[in-house]
């Protein structure tokens, strides 16, 4: 029964499927195309997956029958470039570990290497050049083919590997790989014109003399001349030409730097050279410098934690100063080297003024300290291309305040003695010897310290800053073992400290005014306070009783004595710019000695050349300063007249270029 009924249905449903095809046959061509086409339609879309009572069987089919083919692509991609990440890491360690591997080697090798040579040193028997010429040629050709590869497992295809071995000795090729060493140089050329005009008259030849002629000022007694100078009474006379009243100078200062960095400690280091080059009678010519000089030469390391120099080098001292000089133009202030043009040596040819707003040791550096100035112009001591070894640090900028602080030694003792050729009789022969004499303060163990804050008023668009910086140090003392001067100049210690305060108000884009001032004191810094000689082994001080060098200490006493007075110095000037056009006036005003004083204003403007974003400047100048001095002078002249006052004006004009 039940076969019967298996086979009717079968007959049946063959029936249906005949029945369908000769249906399907008949259709048109058009009524398929359209059945095609509804089709194709269908599946583009999702696909009706099959009935079943298995959910995960329906899940997964679901999953097959309906994935997106740009996921699938994605996926494909991320598993390949974890799969390539994943060889990439492999190769880098397996290169490391090549890399260990061959220095330990290169190590072990090297020392049996040394180990062998030194046995060979020492059983070699002597042979003749021809031999040895022979063996040398077989071992060159026997090291060239020992020369290979070591590191195989190179991180790229055709890249040589750093490590190779020479000789049976593995050696690191250092040329190889990246270098973030950068090098730079800059500088600044400064051509200038001058011109100046004072007052005439008899009593004025004195300030327009040649070199070596101030022996005419007055009519004098050697005793009065030691009295006037008291530490340079031989040979008194002018430094400097004065006699013209035009003339052009051009000099040049190079800088090469070379720094590179270490990103994995956040080091930056390098080194730091700068070159005086005088081109002409500029600043270096008054020491004798005609060719290139360094200057200073330090080395860095700068990172989170500040920065740390150590070489020749300016302090904080000088680095932070603040003072009008910082807002003026182009050698339209104090701090330029317009006191070389002009007569400021005095009377007695002392240069009894302080001529820059500097503390001590910068002004000595820079030749324009009372002492420096004459052993550069007389004694061609190379000051300004001498300056002191220091060890410094500079605090990172927090919240707008910074801090720096420096130690030096010593400056070069060179610098401070001078030879003289004494003539001596003895019996009716006259005989010269050659004497040293200390003349300088030669400081030792210099600390100077700096600090500074600014602070930005953004609503208003003026930003403040104030400074302080001071400086203290001991004069040099006779040694009690060695006596290598005939004469010994004792100095006061080196004391001194500078306050200054500027304000930068911005009016527009391109509009902007400036303002800033400064007070400084300095104490005794730079100031003899008594004479010794070397009598016998003992340095004896020489008192006002002495028959040769009396008036010398009663002159020194007069000048620098306790009734003198100390140094200081005071700055005040403001500054307008509009686009590329700036002009500065300044003033600057000292008092030092027995209460000789200079005044000096500038007025200076100056037109920047150079595009807004153009690291080098090129810069055409105009500066006027007008000056005036006072000097009390412990040296009265055949009339017995005061020392008249020293005024005039100069004009300064020129092109600086910095690159």
């Amino acid at each position: 029964m039940k076969k019967s009924m298996y086979t009717r249905t079968a007959l049946v449903s063959l029936l249906t499927l005949c029945s369908f095809s000769s249906f399907a046959a008949d259709f048109p061509d058009e009524s398929m195309k359209e059945i095609k086409k509804q089709e194709s339609t269908k599946t583009s879309g999702k696909v009706e997956v099959m009935k079943t009572s298995n959910k995960k069987l329906k899940e997964k089919m679901d999953r097959i029958c309906n994935a997106d083919p740009r996921k699938k692509a994605e996926e494909l991609k991320k598993k390949e470039e974890l799969r390539l990440a994943a060889e990439q890491k492999k190769k880098e360690e397996i290169r490391l570990a090549n890399e260990k591997k061959a220095k330990l080697i290169e190590d072990s090798k090297a020392k049996a290497l040394n180990a062998k040579n030194s046995n060979i040193e020492k059983g070699k028997v002597s042979k003749t050049k021809r031999s040895k010429t022979k063996n040398a040629k077989v071992e060159a050709k026997d090291v060239k083919k020992d020369i290979k590869v070591v590191n195989k497992n190179t991180e790229e295809k055709g890249k040589a590997s750093p490590v190779v071995s020479v000789g049976g000795v593995d050696i690191i090729d250092t040329n190889q790989g990246q270098s973030n060493l950068r090098i730079t140089f800059g500088g600044v050329v400064d051509a200038q014109g001058y011109g100046k005009a004072g007052p005439s008259g008899a009593d004025y030849k004195r300030y327009n003399v040649m070199p070596n002629r101030s022996t005419e000022y007055y009519n004098a007694t050697p005793d009065i001349t030691r009295g006037a100078n008291p530490i340079f009474y031989e040979g008194i006379g002018n430094i400097g030409d004065y006699s013209n009243d035009m003339g052009m100078i051009a000099d040049a200062i190079l800088h090469l730097r070379a720094e590179n960095k270490n990103e994995d400690l956040g080091l930056l280091y390098g080194a730091d050279v700068q070159f005086h080059v005088p081109v002409t009678e500029g600043k270096g010519a008054s020491q004798g410098v005609y060719a290139a000089k360094g200057r200073s030469a330090h080395v860095f390391v700068n990172s989170k934690y500040g920065d740390v120099k150590l070489g020749y080098q300016f302090g904080p001292e000088a680095l932070m100063r603040l003072d009008a000089t910082r807002i003026a133009t182009v050698d339209g202030a104090a701090d330029s080297d317009w006191f070389r043009k002009v007569n400021l040596e005095g009377s007695a040819a002392s240069f009894p003024f302080y001529v820059t707003p500097r503390l001590y040791t910068e002004s000595f550096s820079s030749e324009s300290e009372k002492f420096s100035f004459r052993m550069a112009g007389k004694y061609n001591k190379g000051v300004m291309t001498t300056l002191p070894f220091r060890v410094a640090y500079y605090s990172p900028n927090y919240m707008g305040a910074r801090f720096g602080i420096s130690y030096s030694p010593r400056y070069d003792s060179g610098l401070f003695t001078v030879k003289e050729t004494v003539s001596e009789d003895k019996g009716g022969k006259i005989e010269h010897k050659e004497t040293i004499k200390h003349v300088g303060p030669d400081y030792e163990h210099i600390v100077s310290a700096g600090a500074s804050y600014e602070y930005d008023f953004d609503k208003h668009n003026i930003k403040v800053k104030t400074s302080a910086v001071g400086e203290y140090g001991f004069p040099k003392q006779p040694s009690k073992d060695k006596h290598l001067y005939k004469e010994f100049v004792e100095y006061n210690d080196l004391m001194g400290v500078n306050f200054g305060v500027s304000a930068d108000y911005k009016i527009n884009e391109d509009q902007g005014v400036k303002f800033a001032a400064s007070f400084a004191y300095l104490g005794k810094s730079g100031q003899p306070k008594g004479i010794k000689k070397l009598i016998g082994d003992t340095y004896t001080e020489i008192d006002s009783k002495d028959a040769t060098d009396g008036k010398r200490v009663e002159g020194l006493k007069a000048q620098f004595g306790k009734d003198s007075i100390d140094t200081m110095y005071w700055t005040v000037g403001a500054g307008y710019q509009h686009e590329n056009i700036y002009t500065s006036l300044t003033y600057f005003g000292s008092r030092m000695n027995d209460k000789d004083m200079l005044h000096d204003g500038a007025l200076g403007v100056q037109y920047d050349l150079s595009p807004a974003c153009s690291k080098s400047k090129f810069v055409p100048y105009a500066a006027l300063h007008y000056f005036m001095t006072n000097e009390t002078g412990k040296l009265k002249d055949e009339s017995d007249a005061d020392v008249p006052s020293n005024q005039g004006i100069l004009l300064l004009t020129g092109v600086k270029f910095s690159f």
